[in-house]
This record gives C-alpha cells, structure tokens and sequence, in this order.
C-alpha cells in the first residue's frame, strides 16, 4: 500500500494532493544526502554525472514506489518525460541486486514514507 492509498477520509487525499510536490522535494533532498550530492546538481535540468543521474533516478523511483505516482506525474514533478521517469525506475529496479545500493533504497523508502505520512496527516506542521 502506498502513502495515498493509505489515506482513508476523501478530505485526507484532496488536501495530499497539494502536499505531494513538497513531499517531492524533501524526497529530493533526502536523496541527495544519502547519495553525497549536491541538491541542486540532482535538480539540475541537465543529466550531470553518473552519480548524479543515479541519485535522481532514485528519487524518482522513490516518488513512484513510495508515493505511488505515475510516470506521468512522477516525471512532471522532476521537469522530465514520463518514459524519462520509467528508464528512471527500470534502473533502479536493476541496481537493488547490488546489497549496498538495496541497503540504500530500502532506508530511504522507510524515511521518505514516514516523511510523507507525517506530512499528509499533519500538514499545518512544515518547516
């Protein structure tokens, strides 16, 4: 179950929907801390290094398997395709053989839900 789905009243997932573009970025930015990039090189328009590009993908499978997103919306919060978003989740999905790099996701998927719950059923509370 995915962080929207897991929302019950119809008044919880109208006012997620305003919240997912901050949860996005705090995504993005977890991301990049963990990954040991600037976050302003993960936003970038352009695809940077290969570390970099990793790490954006990442947040971008992040959105979609934590979050739940589409293609579609995952790639428009990250000023990309949608097909640019799924080459994003297939690459990740093929890494997580890797124990490390599967180490890596899996915390941040723990820490990004929990992020997005506490922001969706506390959204008075932001930084």
């Amino acid at each position: 179950m995915n962080v929207l789905e897991a929302l019950d009243e119809p008044r919880q997932r109208a006012r997620a929907a305003g919240n997912v573009a901050h949860i996005c970025w705090l995504l993005e930015s977890a991301t990049a801390a963990a990954f040991g990039v600037p976050v302003d090189e993960l936003r970038a328009p352009s695809r940077r290094s290969a570390d970099v590009a990793f790490a954006r993908q990442s947040a971008m499978y992040l959105a979609h398997v934590t979050l739940g997103l589409s293609y579609s919306a995952v790639g428009t919060l990250f000023h990309r395709d949608r097909n640019t978003a799924a080459y994003a989740c297939q690459q990740v999905e093929d890494r997580r053989d890797d124990p490390t790099i599967d180490m890596l996701l899996q915390t941040l998927e723990g820490v990004c839900g929990e992020m997005a719950r506490g922001i969706l059923t506390h959204p008075q509370v932001r930084p």
